[in-house]
């Protein structure tokens, strides 16, 4: 710009020379070319001045201006960073949101399966129950038959024994008649027949407990032999001798026991029909004696000899289920699981 003026300045006092160059020239007239050639570069120095001021004025305005620029870049560039942070943000919630939904989806489906699985197997226990309440009530229908059958059974042996007992009676009187009529009258002396008052009363009086005590050791001794009989597996005679001792000792302690044996007599004689019966009045006569839940397992194993697993299987599981302290109960448990049930 400088250099611009000064050539501007040049042209300025070359222009004033031109006249002198041109013609002759005095001295005022040099004077006052002299003059005006000072007021004129005076004017120039105060333009340069002005000029200076303005090109420092703009630039500071350009200066301010970029700095204006630069803040508003820098301005710019951080809501920018800040608008993509946002838009990552919103993109990672999007992905999110998109695998809820495939999660709750999965849930919802998997929920679903659930419900029917639980519903099949709810429809399969019903009918479990139905079938095991059909078998209960044709187990108890068939344990009421055999029940019947065996009271037939019993009342026709009772009437047998009662027919032999009167024919024996009938026979032990005619042989008593004959032996009378063998014999003849004659008389008894006296000193046979009668007693003194001393021998009346040096004679010994049982007491109740002493007839007590020979009563059960009768009994004690019947059911022994009877026991023997079973153990040496004579199954028929031990099973009579046990029914005549139900028969002449009911209410003993060992009834129940001889109950349970002649069941163990059929059962040995594969009359398990029979014996799943004789059984049967142990269990439903006493169900708390421990020979129940022996009686139990016992109509078990018959079941299985007729070939019915289903019952068998029934009845071990009563076992389990009314006796789990028994010594049956392993055993049963083991039968279940052979049986496959």
């Amino acid at each position: 710009m400088k250099k611009q003026n000064t050539i501007y300045r040049l042209s300025l006092i070359t222009a004033s020379f031109l006249p002198l160059l041109t013609g002759c020239v005095t001295d005022q007239d040099f004077r006052g070319l002299e003059l005006h050639v000072r007021s004129m570069d005076n004017r120039v120095v105060e333009l340069e001045d002005k000029i200076d001021k303005l090109e420092k004025g703009a630039g500071a305005s350009v200066d301010r201006m970029q700095k204006q620029q630069a803040g508003m870049g820098s301005t710019l560039d951080r809501l920018n960073t800040e608008f993509l942070q946002v838009k990552g943000q919103l993109d990672e919630s999007r992905h999110r949101y998109r695998n809820l939904q495939s999660e709750n989806e999965r849930l919802l489906n998997k929920i679903t399966e659930l419900k029917e699985t639980v519903q099949n197997q709810t429809n399969q226990l019903q009918e479990r129950i139905g079938t095991v309440e059909s078998s209960t009530t044709e187990i108890d229908n068939k344990l009421t038959s055999v029940h019947l059958n065996l009271t037939d059974l019993q009342k026709a042996q009772a009437r047998e024994a009662a027919a032999r007992a009167e024919a024996a009676a009938k026979a032990a009187e005619e042989a008593r008649k004959k032996a009378a009529r063998k014999a003849g009258p004659h008389e008894i002396a006296p000193e046979k027949t009668k007693k003194t008052p001393a021998q009346v009363e040096s004679a010994p009086v049982p007491s109740v407990s002493e007839k007590s005590d020979e009563g059960q050791s009768s009994a004690q001794k019947m059911y022994d032999l009877a026991l023997q009989s079973f153990k040496k597996e004579k199954f028929k005679e031990a099973q009579d001798l046990f029914r005549g001792f139900i028969t002449k000792y009911p209410n003993d302690k060992l009834a129940v026991n001889a109950r349970f044996w002649v069941g163990d007599c059929l059962f040995n004689q594969d009359e398990f029909a029979l014996a799943i019966l004789e059984y049967q009045n142990v269990i439903a006569d006493h169900p708390n004696h421990p020979k129940a839940p022996a009686a139990l397992f016992k109509q078990g194993m018959a079941f299985e000899k007729l070939q019915d697993a289903d019952t068998a299987v029934i009845v071990y599981k009563k076992i389990l289920n009314e006796y789990p302290k028994s010594a049956q109960a392993g055993t049963a448990q083991e039968r279940i699981n052979k049986l496959g049930k």
